[in-house]
């Protein structure tokens, strides 16, 4: 519970720090809540509850799978009892306070420094890196601490004695009620410092944080001609790129999965050591269906196109009052998603081919798999991102972190990779062509039908809007 506890702890902050800016001192309706005979405090607290319903979530994913761990494993049975739900549930109900606290403070910096920088999106992209950096450098050497602990599970306090709170977490879910009240508090007291103290300046921070964009809205420029079709691949990538929010929420995912062909290539002994012995374990190992499962993963978690539509707003009208045609506009979207997710497919394909020493035909199986996967993973993010359209969000990171278009864009390909398993344990039981015949053609399937249904539906389901 305790390394659990971490996982939760350092997951919320990576999500939820940079939703802050946006969620908290954002809100594209602040003029008027601020105008109201609100409190600024219960302002604060109001948009504060929206990141700890999100940290909550992420809580829940990880403890409940540990208490289940644990009620199915212990053997002293501890984890049967109701009263070990009960302050589980406890727990996992303060554990995202202490997160919320640190996840606003932080973002709190972020939105200041932002402010501060001439090039305010450079600064949060640069800390944004450095964060991803951390997180991962910490990541790993967790792993070497349960490592550690295996060997010697008696040091355990003393090793992470700097997590105190999820000491008494720990010690709290396995019952012991004084330590997990003394929990509540170090998770309630941070986060209620933090609301009252925010909340007493949060109009002054609000004014701050949104007055550099405020000026630049109104900043005339010169404009160079350079055709419909350019100038609308400038736009989307000015919107990406200047949008932390968006880039690091919709592109993380092809970013991993360029790190991980990188690390693959670069560990390629040990990984080729490691796959062998997994071939003598179990003899027709499918690696090719295995490394465009991964790389999928990754791809889906990368739904640039879903949120594209509803992030034109209010000023959706100039767009579709300029001499742009509906296909235009929609063909513009897909080629920006596509120029960003094919190329890092066909690295990392080339990578993991390189890396695993596969024959040609099997690194042109992966290849192929992955960029088709990539096709209709981005027809489908359009499709999603034009039918469930939100242009009346309170900010952006409700589009990009809660929408239903990127919800639906994410998690309906995933379940198509899902059942693309299915198929290929399916068809490995009459033969190995089977087993990659059938997923492909699924994963073909879902291209065409999508890319066929943005094509014939799409201008007219924009138009509507």
């Amino acid at each position: 519970f305790i390394f659990m506890g971490i996982a939760a702890l350092v997951g919320g902050l990576l999500f939820t720090t940079f939703a802050v800016k946006g969620v908290v001192f954002g809100g594209k309706d602040n003029d008027l809540l601020l105008s109201m005979p609100v409190p600024d405090s219960m302002l604060m607290a109001s948009r504060v509850v929206a990141i700890y319903l999100e940290n909550l979530i992420f809580a829940f994913f990880v403890l409940v799978p540990a208490g289940v761990a644990c009620a199915l494993m212990s053997e002293s049975g501890v984890g049967q009892s109701v009263g070990f739900w009960v302050r589980a549930l406890v727990a996992a109900l303060a554990l995202p306070l202490l997160d919320t606290a640190l996840s606003v403070v932080l973002g709190a910096v972020v939105a200041f420094v932002s402010a501060r920088l001439s090039k305010g999106a450079l600064g949060q992209n640069i800390f944004m890196a450095a964060l991803f950096v951390g997180i991962f450098y910490f990541s790993f050497n967790l792993s070497s601490m349960m490592n550690d602990l295996a060997a010697n599970a008696a040091g355990l306090k003393e090793a992470v004695g700097w997590a105190l709170p999820l000491i008494w977490m720990g010690e709290g879910i396995m019952g012991n009620w004084g330590r997990l009240l003394g929990f509540v508090a170090m998770c309630a007291l941070p986060f209620a410092v933090m609301v009252f103290a925010l909340g007493r300046v949060y109009r002054k921070a609000v004014t701050a944080f949104q007055g550099k964009s405020a000026r630049s809205d109104y900043r005339l420029s010169a404009q160079s001609a350079a055709g419909q079709r350019k100038a609308l691949l400038r736009k989307e990538a000015r919107r990406f790129f200047g949008d932390p929010t968006y880039l690091w929420n919709a592109g993380v995912g092809l970013m991993l999965m360029v790190v991980m062909g990188i690390a693959a290539l670069i560990g390629r002994e040990t990984l080729r050591e490691v796959l062998g012995a997994l071939r003598q374990m179990a003899p027709g190992l499918p690696v090719v269906p295995i490394g465009v499962g991964i790389m999928g993963f990754c791809l889906t978690t990368a739904p640039i196109a879903a949120p594209s539509v509803s992030l034109e707003g209010k000023y959706f009208w100039i767009l579709r009052e300029g001499p742009v045609e509906a296909r235009t506009i929609l063909l513009t979207k897909l080629n920006f998603h596509m120029a960003l997710a094919l190329p890092c497919t066909v690295v990392t394909a080339l990578c993991l081919t390189l890396a695993l020493a596969l024959p040609l035909w099997e690194g042109a199986l992966l290849l192929a798999g992955a960029v088709v996967l990539a096709l209709g993973h981005g027809f489908f993010c359009l499709l999603m991102g034009i039918a469930f359209a939100r242009m009346d969000a309170a900010n952006d990171g409700v589009i990009i972190k809660r929408s239903m278009a990127v919800n639906l864009s994410v998690f309906v390909p995933m379940g198509v990779l899902a059942l693309a398993g299915v198929l290929c344990w399916l068809g490995s039981r009459w033969g190995a062509a089977l087993s990659l015949a059938l997923p492909l053609a699924l994963l073909a399937a879902l291209a065409a039908v999508c890319g066929a249904a943005l094509l014939r539906k799409g201008p007219a389901m924009l138009e509507r809007l």
